[in-house]
């Protein structure tokens, strides 16, 4: 995942993972696991993506990951958690059925969003190159309808901290991607 790049600007898969997992290990107490957990499980929820099935069959990704730490000996809860990671996968899906997943899935858009509008590419017009109205919109329903109780501007403050110094933050942007998932919750 190293020699991956995620974004240019945001560095590669690996370091995507290592932001995620940070920000797993911050947010778990709210959605009642443990951070260790929560951390292990944010670093192995990409690793699929090298697999030859996920390359011959993306629509494998995050299944194929629960196989795969199955098979590795992890644990039923954290090999779940892999695949809910991408929960809700489209409009009207359910969210992530388990704790884990819910955690997961809420630290892994909150670092796309937070990285992706840092770096300056947020949505404009009918441009959303990086499907980030569908994350923030995922984002707030796992929160919603999960009853999580999360101060969102805290975590999205929490998100810009661990990204790169190659996007350099500016002040303004935890109040711009709070305005941005309250407004997707206009349309929910």
């Amino acid at each position: 995942l190293k020699a991956v790049t995620f974004q240019a600007r945001l560095g590669s898969v690996w370091e995507k993972c290592l932001r995620v997992s940070a920000l797993a290990r911050q947010l778990a107490s709210a959605f009642a696991v443990q951070p260790e957990i929560a951390e292990r499980a944010a670093l192995l929820a990409k690793c699929d993506l090298l697999s030859r099935m996920v390359g011959e069959f993306p629509e494998l990704q995050g299944e194929m990951g629960k196989t795969y730490a199955l098979a590795q000996g992890e644990s039923s809860e954290l090999a779940a958690s892999l695949d809910e990671v991408y929960c809700p996968r489209a409009s009207g899906a359910p969210i992530a059925p388990s704790a884990l997943g819910k955690c997961l899935a809420v630290a892994e858009r909150l670092d796309t969003l937070a990285g992706i509008f840092a770096a300056g590419l947020k949505p404009t017009g009918n441009k959303d190159a990086f499907a980030l109205r569908r994350a923030a919109l995922g984002l707030a329903r796992t929160l919603i309808e999960g009853e999580i109780q999360l101060d969102l501007v805290q975590a999205i403050q929490f998100a810009v901290a661990q990204l790169p110094a190659s996007v350099a933050a500016k002040p303004e942007l935890t109040d711009e991607l709070y305005a941005f998932v309250v407004e997707r919750l206009r349309a929910y």
